[in-house]
């Protein structure tokens, strides 16, 4: 019999050291909780499960506060309890963001309480969440004072699944966990994900798939191979959809869909998908209005359009603005939006400057009720690329930030590298949007209608991730959602410690292997100058982008006789230009351009000197080298920790490191070789061979 266990990730709730226990059992044995709401339900089982694991005795829940005891847990809305608002005022909770919450020791009629409060369900759901993570850390309660909200409005999964057939675009952890064709019928495993997303704030998750038209690939269930993500629409499947929605519910989740831009005429019969079209329009409405009696609290829609075979408004000639709106329209009187993606891109020059010329002329024509949801970069989830210049030239539009968990171009859940040093590059970077100092984070803030939306990374793999190190990107991702002041060092320790445990030398091993690991894949995927695409794409899905293929993406890298790189300055391909100034002038200067992007933006000769230097072919050789040799480091590091670490998961993770040793060695070795075979310059250390 197949073994469905799976990981508990970062809620394991390990017992607290017996030198800390007292404080924590004399504050938190019993608890006073509201009930009610569906999210009230999923408090007191959350708090059960994790105050009785981690302080070793069972929880007394009360239905009013306890005059027996001195110290006691208290969590509702400030009007519900006498403890709450005779002590806290309620206009401070009120006041707060919908998900933020108030945690604070007060003095109530002789008793000391831990409260814990919120304007929602939600924020009570974060909020207790937030109290047991400072429980897992270790961390002090005997004096808090706590107020949190979410400086994004919307946090966001994309999952990448294919209905029906259970596969998982990009998916490097196994089957997807959503089954369709047993829905209605629900899993403990979407229990324990919801459980999970909410740990960490996140309050939206999209089930399927983006490409919602891509047919699926025969199986001896014909049925089920002719079906695609699109006719999630339908009604029998909506109902199913609710299935889903309520578990999520309990802990504050929305659910959202993507669709397909030509559902009118693949659901409605209609002839046309066109967003002028009378019939299409109420086409729209009718079909929002019905998903809001299934699911009275659905989220809204994801759509792709114009790119990679999705229809799309341009098959009608009209803009990206006029084919969301008719979408948007549709959400007006509903508590919804759409999500609509702006990686569009076809035959062009330069792919990067694709977006930028599709929307950035129509900024300020998009209904209220539509998030335009950009990538991070303007090619595709590269190891590195600069920030999308959409950032900073929509100040009128609703914008959301799309950020990729799993690793498509970053080893594919067998390399270990952290995405969260990248992500955290991203949100600072500054667009001068509002003039110097206006980061990405702070425009993603703006807004109401605004947030973060990240690829899903989650499959039916008993470690969630594919390698257990690779949770911490989902864990990351989410904490930086929520607050991305957080430091890189700060996610990674938070998430180690609650993950593995509380030994200080597996803390300290696992947060160096994981804030070393994103430079280590930069220097021997691309050689570290600002080169990318340098991945094989076959048509075989499971190896597609994981080997390396540079020959395969000249139009991407430049490469020469004469020297290497592209040209996307002011007077190249212009995407240098896009950006606003000082941003364009410190990009179009290779002697002021970034050394980790210079290629992205320049073509340079291969003997070009750099600051410290060495030409630039020796250092693309070099940090090809250079990637190689940390990936060994790092497997060192998680090597030290056998007998600390449990055999299962140092032995998962030990055997990922040797393939990734030998992935790593590979990409260098082709890559060198590449270089060699069109600069003709050879490796002055004597490491690459000269054909």
């Amino acid at each position: 019999m197949f073994d469905t266990t799976y990981d508990d990730c970062w809620l394991r709730y390990e017992r607290v050291d017996d030198s800390k226990l007292a404080p924590y059992r004399e504050r938190l044995s019993h608890a006073y909780v509201s009930e009610g709401a569906p999210e009230l339900g999923a408090v007191r089982a959350e708090l059960r499960r994790g105050l009785e694991g981690m302080l070793g005795r069972e929880l007394h829940l009360w239905q009013h506060p306890p005059r027996s005891v001195d110290s006691f847990l208290v969590i509702g809305h400030p009007e519900e309890m006498r403890p709450i608002h005779q002590t806290i005022d309620p206009d401070e909770v009120w006041d707060l963001h919908e998900d933020g919450y108030v945690i604070r020791t007060v003095e109530w009629e002789g008793h000391e309480c831990t409260v814990v409060t919120a304007p929602s369900d939600r924020g009570l759901v974060y909020g207790t969440f937030h109290l047991l993570r400072r429980v897992a850390l270790g961390e002090p309660i005997d004096d808090l004072d706590v107020v949190e909200e979410p400086a994004n409005n919307s946090r966001i999964i994309n999952h990448w699944d294919n209905p029906f057939r259970r596969s998982v675009e990009r998916g490097y952890a196994g089957q997807s966990i959503f089954d369709w064709e047993r829905l209605p019928d629900v899993r403990e495993r979407y229990y324990d994900y919801a459980r999970l997303l909410a740990s960490v704030g996140i309050n939206g998750v999209v089930p399927n798939n983006v490409n919602t038209g891509i047919p699926s690939r025969p199986t001896a269930n014909d049925a089920v191979s002719e079906r695609a993500g699109w006719q999630l629409l339908e009604r029998d499947n909506l109902e199913k959809l609710e299935a889903l929605a309520s578990v999520f519910r309990r802990y504050g989740i929305r659910i959202y869909l993507s669709v397909n831009y030509a559902a009118p005429i693949k659901l409605g019969g209609l002839e046309t998908a066109d967003p002028h079209d009378s019939e299409v329009r109420q086409w729209w409405q009718d079909k929002v209005d019905e998903i809001y009696e299934i699911i009275p609290d659905f989220g809204g829609f994801l759509v792709k359009a114009d790119s990679e075979g999705q229809p799309g408004p341009y098959d009608y000639d009209r803009s990206h603005a006029e084919g969301a709106n008719v979408l948007g329209e549709a959400f007006e009187g509903h508590d919804g939006r759409v999500w609509w993606r702006a990686f569009v891109y076809s035959e062009h020059d330069d792919r990067a400057v694709q977006a930028y010329e599709a929307f950035e002329h129509i900024d300020g024509e998009f209904h209220d009720k539509v998030t335009v949801q950009i990538k991070n970069g303007p090619i595709d989830f590269q190891q590195r690329e600069p920030v999308s210049t959409l950032f900073g030239a929509m100040p009128e539009t609703n914008l959301g930030c799309e950020l990729q968990l799993t690793g498509e171009y970053t080893g594919q859940g067998v390399h270990a590298t952290s995405h969260i040093p990248m992500w955290k590059e991203v949100l600072e970077f500054d667009t001068y949007a509002d003039g110097e100092g206006t980061p990405v984070k702070d425009v993603l803030a703006e807004r109401d209608g605004q947030g973060i939306a990240g690829v899903g990374i989650v499959g039916e793999d008993p470690s969630w991730t594919g390698n257990h190190l690779l949770q911490s990107n989902l864990y990351g991702f989410a904490r930086l959602c929520w607050d991305p002041d957080l430091e890189s060092e700060t996610i990674i320790e938070e998430w180690a410690r609650q993950t593995f445990g509380r030994d200080e030398e597996v803390v300290d091993t696992v947060s160096e292997i994981l804030l070393d690991s994103w430079q280590a894949c930069i220097d021997y995927h691309t050689g570290g100058l600002g080169l990318m695409h340098m991945m094989y794409n076959g048509e075989e899905a499971l190896e597609n982008h994981y080997d390396p293929g540079p020959e395969e993406w000249p139009e991407y890298i430049g490469a020469t006789a004469d020297g290497i790189g592209v040209d996307r300055t002011s007077e190249g391909s212009g995407y240098a230009a896009q950006y606003r100034d000082p941003i364009t002038e410190r990009y179009d200067d290779p002697e002021t351009c970034p050394e980790e992007l210079l290629l992205f933006f320049h073509h340079l000769p291969w003997e070009y000197e750099l600051e410290d230097g060495r030409t630039v072919i020796q250092t693309l050789y070099d940090n090809c080298y250079a990637g190689v040799e940390e990936v060994r480091e790092l497997r060192a590091k998680w090597e030290s920790l056998e007998g600390v670490v449990d055999e299962r998961r140092h032995r998962h993770v030990a055997e990922r490191f040797d393939e990734h040793v030998l992935q790593a060695r590979r990409w260098r070795d082709r890559l060198c070789e590449y270089f060699y075979e069109h600069s003709g310059v050879p490796d002055e250390k004597g490491r690459v061979p000269q054909a």
